[in-house]
């Protein structure tokens, strides 16, 4: 596919995505013409692509909100090898966590839909994948799941630096609210309008984080680019204080992270995320874990697997935990 460059409001970025050309408002009134979209679903492309976000309320029933919430716990409990968290670091397997030393805030358990019904009956949510295909232009596939009970306090940031996508601007990320959040708990921040900033160049042509070989000092030089970049162009983060079931859908390339969290103890921020992209730019998916080698150290293992989980026409990769390791 030939990349294409999108403009808006004076900025560039390099983008495959329907909705980052020039000539997205003639396609959204094209497709309402037509009858393909409604006029509801008309104004939330207008907003993704003029904001790179747009809030769905899904209209689940809370208790598979709580159920996931539920499931979730009783991982530590459990504690199954093919199931993998993370606390400031690489995944590990949750056979290896201990629940006292582990959950605490900025914790995160990653594809929880491989051991949670509940969670699953969300990665695979009829109406998001429904707004991913339209946000798209084609069909979508839902490529990991990450729970958090507590905010992450990520500084800002911008998916794709880490997130590998088959073509540019195919990454589309939900964030869906599992109970009413507060500013103290560390609400989502995102900043309308980043999506069409430029990427910070770590290298020349590289625009990805690489943790094998870059540190915090390369984090900070990007994050420093950005916000400078942010600042000319008058783009101010704001609080997502999404209710219980809403989902707050963003372009992969805009700026989000975790706000402070406020309280002793800490108030909680359940939620789960569920990342997008192109079904067919997608042939696996992968993780990396650190587990012992056996003689005293850690050794990095990849993980990977081709299955996809079906429910009607939503489309999901099943956990890589549950596939096989990378020679």
């Amino acid at each position: 596919m030939t990349e294409q460059v999108a403009t808006a409001a004076g900025l560039r970025l390099p983008s495959n995505l329907w909705l980052d050309q020039d000539d997205y408002e003639a396609g959204i009134d094209e497709r309402l013409g037509r009858g393909a979209i409604s006029p509801a679903q008309a104004d939330g492309l207008l907003r993704f692509a003029r904001d790179g976000y747009v809030v769905l309320d899904l209209e689940v029933e809370e208790a598979l909100l709580d159920r996931v919430v539920a499931e979730a716990a009783a991982l530590w409990r459990s504690r199954p090898a093919d199931v993998a968290y993370a606390y400031d670091g690489p995944a590990r397997r949750m056979s290896l966590a201990e629940e006292a030393r582990d959950r605490k805030p900025r914790h995160r358990i990653h594809d929880l839909h491989s051991h949670s019904a509940s969670a699953r009956a969300l990665y695979l949510n009829p109406w998001i994948h429904a707004t991913m295909r339209l946000i798209l232009g084609a069909d979508a596939v839902a490529i990991q799941s990450l729970f958090f009970e507590y905010g992450s306090q990520q500084i800002l940031h911008r998916d794709p630096v880490v997130v590998p996508t088959g073509a540019p601007g195919h990454l589309v990320a939900a964030w869906i609210a599992l109970e009413d959040i507060t500013p103290e708990s560390g609400a989502l921040v995102y900043v309308p309008g980043s999506h069409r900033l430029p990427y910070y160049e770590f290298a020349p042509g590289c625009y990805m984080f690489d943790g094998t070989r870059m540190g915090a000092a390369e984090i900070a030089a990007a994050t420093a680019f950005d916000d400078e970049q942010a600042a000319r162009h008058g783009l101010v983060p704001q609080l997502f204080t999404a209710r219980k079931g809403q989902a707050l859908l963003w372009h992969g390339s805009l700026r989000h992270g975790g706000g402070p969290v406020v309280g002793d103890p800490p108030p909680t921020r359940k939620s789960l995320v569920v990342h997008f992209s192109n079904l067919g730019d997608y042939a696996e998916r992968a993780i990396t874990v650190v587990e012992p080698d056996g003689a005293g150290g850690e050794r990095r293992v990849v993980m990977a697997t081709s299955e996809l989980l079906r429910e009607g026409a939503a489309a999901g990769f099943q956990s890589p935990m549950l596939g096989r390791a990378r020679a």
